[in-house]
Parts: structure tokens; sequence; C-alpha cells
């Protein structure tokens, strides 16, 4: 699976629910973080997909401090299967993931990291934390939301306060 054919498929089947292509972990057959965006932007409707990504993009730079697609947020989408991606910096990936699609509830693993005997090496531990964090990052960006609006409310109050008692 390359980028041109995932945006193919997207763009072909606009109201797919569903999107499993399992059996090209290879890390030739990848896509890239930005053709997984697009494909959820082509495809509104998508609950759950199972593609093989090259996070290599992300964990190579720095998360900007700005959501990766400011203008885009795919709210279907809640389970998300890892087929045979690696990744190496879990904070910035679940970051990028919370970021793109905030309902996500569950993600799987493909049989290539679901056997018992992975669980002491790395990949499986960045694999668990990418896990945690991705359903703990929207709860955490919501709370940051409410803390600003109250903050706001708070600067508005005291300013109107002010205007009234000086004049």
């Amino acid at each position: 699976m390359d980028d041109t054919s995932l945006l193919q498929m997207a763009k072909a089947w606009p109201l797919l629910e569903e999107l499993s292509i399992i059996g090209y972990s290879n890390s030739n057959h990848q896509v890239t973080p930005h053709s997984f965006v697009l494909l959820l932007w082509h495809c509104p409707c998508l609950v759950s997909v199972a593609v093989s990504i090259n996070w290599i993009m992300i964990d190579m730079h720095a998360m900007p401090r700005d959501i990766p697609y400011p203008e885009f947020s795919h709210n279907a989408l809640s389970h998300l299967v890892l087929v045979g991606s690696r990744i190496e910096n879990p904070v910035s990936v679940a970051a990028f993931m919370s970021a793109i699609a905030p309902n996500i509830k569950s993600i799987g693993e493909d049989n290539e990291y679901s056997d018992v005997d992975n669980i002491f090496t790395q990949e499986y531990s960045a694999r668990m934390m990418f896990q945690d964090l991705v359903t703990a990052l929207p709860i955490i960006r919501e709370q940051g939301m409410r803390m600003m609006f109250r903050r706001a409310m708070r600067g508005s109050h005291s300013h109107r306060g002010s205007a009234q008692r000086g004049g």
C-alpha cells in the first residue's frame, strides 16, 4: 500500500466506514501520516482503520505547538489498528493522532506485535504508551480548553467591574 493507492481508494469510496489493509507491513509499503489524514478527509464516515503507517517523519521532528492540521478533526474514527507500524516516539505520534482523530477509543494491533513474547521489548512499551496517550490526550486537551475559558471569563468580569467603578 502506498500513498497514491490509498488516496485513490479514499476518493473512490467517500462513504467508507471500515478499511483494513493487512499483510503489507513491509516498511517499503507504508503510507505517510499526511496520506492517512487525506484518507480521513475524503472518508468522513470512517470508523475503523487498519493500515501500515510510516511514523518516521513524526518521530524525527518535534511536534509543533499547534495542531498539525488546525482546521481538521475527524470525529468518526474510533478504532485504529497498528499494522506493522513502528513507533519510536509515542508522545509525538499520540499527540498527532489525538489532534486529528480525538474520538479514538480503541487501538488494536496486527498479529506481528500482539505476541506475548514481545511484551518486554522497547517496541511493545512504545506501543503501550502510544495507546494510553491517544485515549488520554483528548481529555487533557478538553480540560485545558475549559481552564482557558474560565480564565477568559474571570478576566472579562474583572474588566467589566473596573469600568463600572471608574465611570
